[in-house]
């Protein structure tokens, strides 16, 4: 019997005990019951067995144990907003990295002539273009992307992949690029599912702009500490970067300038982006509403079809069929899973809310509030460490939250500005192997050695935590004062 046979079988007999089982008491009702049975043990199977299969599973058993309606509960599987927009999205930054628009932008940042000498501007500047490429796509194609970059300019300073300066850049890549599909909120399935969820216990009207306040704080934050576990735990050797030919680099950007398609693939990136901000800036009325009205997926669809209409030497700028077919399926079908589920897990109709604010309000009432908030952010760091970073905030925020927003003493403000913590901490899945799939690129041929390494991804850990609770949630409870 296969590894996944057996997950499957643990799983379903947890679903018959918990169906047959489980009382319904405290607020959980029959349909509650039915959809823990069917909740829980997909949350096992996630952890387990991979997101793909089992959550089309999960999402029929749903529907024949008619805790959702099967029209409704399919369209959401594969028609909700989130994954038509993030499927056109990752389809044109599929464009952005073929046509060499990404690594030109890269090599442009790094090899400003300021740099030369610096190892410590190098390093910020190398940064700040790990943010703003992983503004338009996904951290496993920006560590792929940065490694390869590292290894040449190691290379033409005389560094090998063994020194500590090949090393300390390599975590840079791993820790920014993985924390940045966390906070950053453009076309990121991770973030618009989260926000989803958030909503869904509480807090209708959250969007992902709302979220982005605290998680633009939270990168700022993971910057700093990157720089200063790098400066002053692994202080790698920088004696040879006066070596560094950036002129060579600019030079070659000279002969080798951006091509038509990277341009025009930019031009259409851009446009999202501005089309994306406009529907959030209340201020400008009429216009702010339209954009609002039509949503993102409508901007991003279309530059995604003028892609394949416009034509570069003959040949269409995207080609439909070959974008496609780079979309990850598996993950767009969790979207759809974690979106159902978004949408029915807090509903009143099952009492799950209701439940976990009794059983968790007492306990949560009767500690300090910041050490109940900061549990629950240590909790979240730990679990995301071992499992998707969805799975782990799903967990913690629909445990958590319920019980915190019973608790006399605890503003919606602070509840809400946890719920960021979380979902940015969630995001932070950088200490194991198997933290999140960008982890296996950083620790692959292409990049360092695991060994002797996770000691300052925890250290980077542990500090985002105390930070989260000493800045991040007082900071966004500011923010959020009067959030309707």
């Amino acid at each position: 019997m296969k590894k996944y046979q057996k997950h499957f079988i643990i799983a379903l007999i947890a679903g018959v005990l918990i169906y047959f089982g489980l009382p319904e008491a405290n607020g959980l009702t029959n349909a509650g019951v039915r959809m823990l049975a069917v909740f829980i043990p997909t949350i096992y199977l996630w952890l387990t067995c991979g997101t793909g299969w089992t959550s089309l599973l999960s999402v029929t058993v749903a529907v024949m144990l008619q805790v959702a309606p099967g029209a409704s509960t399919y369209m959401t599987l594969w028609g909700n907003i989130c994954g038509a927009a993030v499927i056109p999205f990752l389809m044109v930054a599929s464009v952005m990295e073929e046509s060499g628009a990404f690594e030109w932008i890269v090599k442009w940042i790094i090899s400003r002539r300021f740099i030369h000498g610096r190892p410590t501007l190098f390093m910020v500047m190398f940064t700040i273009a790990m943010i703003i490429i992983s503004i338009f796509t996904a951290p496993q194609v920006v560590a792929v992307l940065f490694f390869r970059l590292l290894y040449e300019v190691a290379q033409s300073i005389g560094y090998t992949k063994e020194d500590s300066f090949y090393k300390a850049h390599g975590l840079l890549v791993g820790w920014i690029a993985q924390i940045c599909d966390g906070v950053l909120i453009w076309g990121r399935p991770y973030v618009l599912t989260m926000v989803a969820v958030v909503a869904g216990l509480g807090f209708a009207n959250f969007t992902a702009i709302d979220y982005f306040k605290v998680g633009a704080i939270y990168l700022v934050l993971t910057v700093i500490v990157a720089m200063v576990v790098i400066k002053l735990f692994i202080r790698p050797d920088v004696s040879k970067f006066e070596n560094f030919d950036d002129a060579k680099m600019r030079e070659e950007l000279k002969q080798n300038p951006i091509s038509k398609k990277g341009k025009i693939a930019i031009a259409g990136m851009m446009f999202i982006l501005i089309c994306y901000v406009l529907a959030y800036c209340s201020f400008l009325g009429p216009i702010a509403e339209y954009f609002n009205g039509i949503t993102i997926a409508a901007s991003v669809t279309l530059v995604c079809a003028l892609l394949c209409v416009i034509t570069v030497d003959g040949e269409p700028v995207m080609d439909l069929n070959k974008a496609a077919a780079k979309v990850p399926w598996s993950m767009i079908i969790f979207l759809g899973a974690i979106m159902f589920y978004a949408g029915a897990v807090g509903g009143e109709e099952y009492g799950i809310s209701i439940c976990l604010q009794t059983l968790l309000g007492p306990v949560v009432a009767n500690m300090p509030v910041m050490l109940a908030m900061f549990l629950g952010v240590a909790v979240a760091s730990v679990i995301t460490n071992f499992c998707s970073n969805t799975v782990a905030g799903v967990v913690v925020c629909s445990s958590f939250v319920p019980a915190m927003l019973s608790v006399p003493g605890i503003s919606s403000a602070q509840v809400l500005a946890f719920a960021c913590a979380v979902i940015a901490t969630c995001g932070t899945a950088v200490c194991t192997l198997s933290a999140c799939p960008t982890m296996g690129i950083v620790y692959s041929d292409i990049g360092i050695e695991y060994k002797g390494t996770p000691k300052y991804s925890v250290a980077v850990c542990a500090l985002l935590v105390i930070l989260s609770c000493i800045v991040i949630i007082p900071v966004g409870t500011i923010i959020f004062a009067n959030f309707v």
